[in-house]
C-alpha cells in the first residue's frame, strides 16, 4: 500500500494531468480532420460530425475535471479514465469508418496508451484495466462491425502492434511509478533528517539558554538577598549612628560584622567574572548565532555610537533577549528577523521583530518565559510589550538612561 503522502502526490499529478490529456484529445480530434480527406470515397460531413461530437464530450469531461467536485480524488480518477477510454473508442470507430484494419488510424491507439502513461498517474492495475478495455473494444469493433478477416495480415499486424503498445505502456507505467515512489521516499528521508538536525540544534541551544538563565537567576537571587539583608543592616547602623549617645556598641559591632561578612561572601562569588558585554556586542552576538543556524534572514540596526547602559541593565537585557530568542525559535516558525536599538531623549529602545506568528502581549504574565522577561524588565525599571506588525510580531523594550538607572 502506498504511503499517504505519496497518494496525495499522485492525486495532485492527476489534477494536472487529466485536464492536459483532455486538451490534447480535443486538439487531436479537430486537427486530424484534414487527414480524413486522404481516404477515397468518404463522406466528409460524417467524419466532421463524429469528431466534433467526441471533442464536445471530451470538452465536457475536461471542464468537469477543473471544477471543485471534479478535483476530488475519486472523480478526477474517473474523469481521466473516461477521457482515455472514449478516446480509444473514437479512434477505433474512425478506423472502422476508413477501412478497418487496413486503415492507419489504429496506430493512434498506440499514441493514446503512451500519452496516458506519461500524463496520468494511474496504478499499474488501473492502467491495465483501461488499456485492456480499449483493446477488447477495438478488436470486437474490427471483427464484428467492420467485418475484418481475423486471419488477414492487416488485422494480425494491428492486433500485435496494439498489444505491443499495451505491454510497453504498462512497463513504462510501472517504471515511472517506481521512480516517483523512490523520489518521494528520498525526499521524505531527507526531510526527516533535516528535522532531526533542526531539533538537535534547537535542543542544544535551548539547553544552553536555560543554563545561562539559571545562572543569572541564581545571581539575581543572591543580589536580592544581599539587598534585603545588607540594606536592612545598613539602615539599622545608620539609625544607631545618628543617636546622640551610644551606650553599648556590641549590637552595632555585630551589625557591622554581619554586613561586612555578607559583602565579602557576595564579592567572593562574583570574583573573576568578566565585565558585561556592551549592548552592541550583545546584539551582534545574537544576530551571529541566529544566522549560524542557517534557517533565518536576520537584519541588524544599530546607531553609530555605543549606547551607554549600566552593567545591571545590560545583564538583564541580555537574558531578556536570550529568553525571547529561545521562545521564538521553538514556537514562532519565523523565517526572518530584524533586531536593533537606538537611544533618543534619554531613553533606549530595543526591538526584536519576527515575520510570523503575530500576537500581542502587554508586558504582564503569571508564569513561563514571559513572566521571567517581565520580571527582568521590572528589575531595571524598563517597559516591555509585544504587538502585531506586518504579519508577525515585534518585541519592544524601553529602558531608562544610565543616570536614571543609577538613581532608581
Amino acid at each position: 500500500m502506498a504511503p499517504a503522502g505519496f497518494t496525495q502526490e499522485i492525486h495532485r499529478a492527476l489534477q494536472k494531468g487529466v485536464p492536459a490529456a483532455g486538451v490534447l484529445v480535443i486538439f487531436a480530434h479537430i486537427f486530424f480532420i484534414g487527414a480524413d480527406l486522404g481516404f477515397p470515397g468518404i463522406y466528409l460531413p460524417d467524419f466532421i460530425r463524429h469528431r466534433l461530437v467526441w471533442a464536445a464530450i471530451t470538452a465536457i469531461l475536461t471542464a468537469l475535471s477543473l471544477t471543485r467536485w471534479g478535483r476530488n480524488r475519486l472523480p478526477i480518477k474517473i474523469l481521466g479514465f473516461l477521457i482515455i477510454l472514449l478516446c480509444g473508442a473514437s479512434i477505433s470507430t474512425l478506423t472502422r469508418m476508413t477501412g478497418g484494419s487496413v486503415s492507419p488510424y489504429w496506430t493512434m491507439l498506440m499514441l493514446t496508451f503512451f500519452g496516458a502513461t506519461l500524463l496520468l498517474r494511474f496504478s499499474v492495475t488501473e492502467a491495465a484495466v483501461l488499456y485492456l478495455l480499449i483493446v477488447l473494444f477495438h478488436t470486437g469493433n474490427m471483427l464484428v462491425v467492420a467485418g475484418d478477416n481475423y486471419r488477414s495480415a492487416e488485422f494480425l499486424t494491428s492486433v500485435f502492434g496494439i498489444m505491443l503498445a499495451f505491454c510497453v505502456s504498462l512497463t513504462g507505467n510501472w517504471y515511472i511509478r517506481g521512480l516517483q515512489l523512490s523520489e518521494f521516499q528520498s525526499r521524505q528521508s531527507l526531510a526527516e533528517a533535516n528535522e532531526q538536525l533542526k531539533a538537535s540544534v534547537t535542543e542544544l541551544e535551548y539547553k544552553r539558554q536555560q543554563a545561562e538563565l539559571r545562572h543569572l537567576q541564581n545571581k539575581l537571587d543572591l543580589a536580592n538577598d544581599l539587598h534585603d539583608t545588607v540594606g536592612a543592616q545598613l539602615s539599622q547602623i545608620a539609625v544607631m549612628a545618628e543617636l546622640p549617645r551610644i551606650e553599648a556598641t556590641a549590637h552595632l559591632r555585630a551589625l557591622a560584622g554581619a554586613t561586612l561578612e555578607n559583602v565579602r561572601n557576595f564579592a567572593h562569588i562574583l570574583k573573576g567574572e568578566e565585565r558585561v558585554a556592551t549592548l552592541s556586542a550583545q546584539l551582534k552576538r545574537l544576530v551571529h548565532s541566529l544566522r549560524a543556524l542557517g534557517r533565518y534572514t536576520v537584519e541588524l540596526h544599530l546607531p553609530e555610537g555605543e549606547i551607554r547602559l549600566s552593567d545591571v541593565a545590560l545583564l538583564n537585557i541580555d537574558r531578556i533577549l536570550s529568553e525571547w530568542t529561545a521562545n521564538v525559535i521553538r514556537h514562532a516558525h519565523a523565517t526572518a528577523f530584524a533586531i536593533g536599538a537606538r537611544s533618543k531623549h534619554g531613553r533606549t529602545l530595543i526591538w526584536f521583530y519576527q515575520d510570523k506568528t503575530p500576537f500581542t502581549w502587554r508586558g504582564t504574565a503569571e508564569r513561563g518565559g514571559l513572566k521571567s522577561i517581565a520580571m527582568r524588565a521590572k528589575n531595571i525599571g524598563a517597559q516591555v510589550h509585544v504587538r502585531r506588525m506586518q504579519g508577525g510580531a515585534i518585541l519592544v523594550l524601553r529602558t531608562k538612561a544610565p543616570r536614571q538607572q543609577a538613581d532608581s
